[in-house]
């Protein structure tokens, strides 16, 4: 009897006298379990403590209190700054990585020399820990040492060294850069390999036909990448929503929340004000809108699956 065998005889005398409604969940009873352990009650627990008023330094003296969490998330002052800061943040980030991305694969699918080691380096930033890429670019925008304020003063775009960090107007941007900087090259990735993905027999078809490089371009590359630049789009939204690092490492959210983002008001209001049900309501609002695009992201999957 070979092993196969032998391990379905051991499964059947094991599950006899499991009900036959039941005997086909078994085998995915552990996967179910760590689903419970590692996501289902963690979100249980946030919106359990979401209706508490809780102290992380006095948690035994937590207090019920209904909606009344959510309630403050509307009626702080800050919220609205926030919003507007996460919105920024995805929108301009994300559709500014995408179109360097873009270019970044479509430079690195012509055949220029060296294109191996290009490929190499573009992917750099991608690799990098978090911590060290927003690291590298706090130093690039320091007020008084910073490359960045060095390159403006030089080519005269500015006559003395702005404090962009610590500006209420400009603390936002570049965190923005950084995270730029460092999901291009994702996108650049996922271009260059659809790219390559595309017959280079309808190009030649079509230069035949007396089609123009642009003609190519809208109407065999667009549609021929529309559904991998489509999903790379929905995927570095949903990335960038729940984004912590780049911002809480170049300006922890500050000054006052001029650059906070909706995750890191949530990590402010947990572990540095200690508002533990608060940042709990905080963290159901934003769980609600990363299920809201991961709906649509399964949606908007399943049609263009079954367009191909």
């Amino acid at each position: 009897m070979s092993y196969v065998d032998q391990a379905q005889s051991s499964y059947e005398s094991a599950t006899s006298r499991v009900p036959e409604g039941l005997r086909v969940y078994l085998p995915i009873l552990p996967v179910m379990a760590l689903v419970g352990v590692f996501i289902l009650y963690p979100i249980a627990q946030a919106i359990y403590s979401s209706l508490f008023s809780k102290s992380l330094v006095r948690p035994e003296n937590a207090e019920f209190v209904g909606p009344a969490n959510y309630m403050e998330i509307w009626s702080n002052p800050d919220i609205h700054q926030v919003l507007w800061n996460t919105f920024v943040w995805v929108t301009v980030g994300s559709i500014a990585a995408i179109i360097l991305g873009f270019l970044m694969g479509w430079l690195l699918h012509e055949k220029l020399p060296y294109t191996s080691v290009a490929s190499a380096i573009v992917l750099i930033p991608w690799v990098l820990p978090r911590v060290v890429g927003a690291s590298i670019w706090r130093f690039m925008f320091n007020g008084s040492q910073g490359i960045v304020n060095e390159l403006l003063v030089t080519i005269g775009l500015t006559d003395q060294y702005i404090v962009m960090l610590g500006s209420s107007d400009l603390s936002l941007w570049p965190p923005i850069v950084g995270m730029i900087w460092r999901l291009a090259p994702l996108f650049a990735l996922l271009t260059l390999t659809s790219l390559q993905g595309i017959d280079e027999h309808l190009f030649e078809a079509a230069r035949m036909d007396g089609a123009t490089p642009w003609e190519r371009f809208r109407y065999i590359t667009i549609p021929m990448m529309r559904y991998n630049l489509a999903i790379g789009f929905l995927l570095m939204l949903i990335y960038n929503i729940r984004n912590f690092s780049m911002v809480w490492v170049m300006t922890k959210g500050g000054p006052g929340v001029s650059s906070s983002t909706l995750p890191v008001m949530i990590y402010r209001s947990a572990f540095v004000d200690f508002e533990v049900g608060f940042a709990s309501a905080l963290s159901v609002l934003l769980f609600v809108v990363l299920l809201v695009f991961s709906y649509y992201y399964i949606q908007f999957y399943d049609k263009m699956r079954g367009g191909l």
